[in-house]
């Protein structure tokens, strides 16, 4: 405890002088100003999309309709699988011929006294 208070004052010192350290505030930059949005849009021209970019994005958009046709379907015919499952059970038309003939002996013969 002794050696911590006989520092404190030391310490109390580099903490003040790493905190200006810190916050000294930078030289101003050079700002520019920036103009409006509206401007920009003037400025550049709307250039349409070529034949074959949409091209390719029409199929791909059908390749993606389908796969979504496709998945909705699928979980509206989920269910139909299922169905099987709640049918009575066929009888099977195996019977035995003959009852399972019982011994009067039940023990094996080794083991007999």
């Amino acid at each position: 405890m002794a050696s911590q208070s006989r520092n404190m004052p030391e310490q109390e010192h580099s903490i003040k002088v790493r905190s200006n350290e810190l916050f000294i505030p930078d030289a101003p930059t050079e700002t520019r100003v920036t103009r409006p949005f509206p401007d920009y849009l003037r400025e550049t021209p709307a250039q349409p999309l070529s034949l074959g970019i949409k091209a390719i994005l029409w199929i791909l958009g059908i390749v993606v309709a389908l796969l979504f046709v496709t998945a909705l379907w699928r979980v509206v015919h989920r269910h139909g699988t299922h169905r099987s499952a709640h049918r009575p059970a066929v009888r099977s038309t195996w019977e035995p011929s003959k009852p399972a003939q019982r011994f009067a002996n039940p023990s094996p013969a080794a083991f007999s006294a």
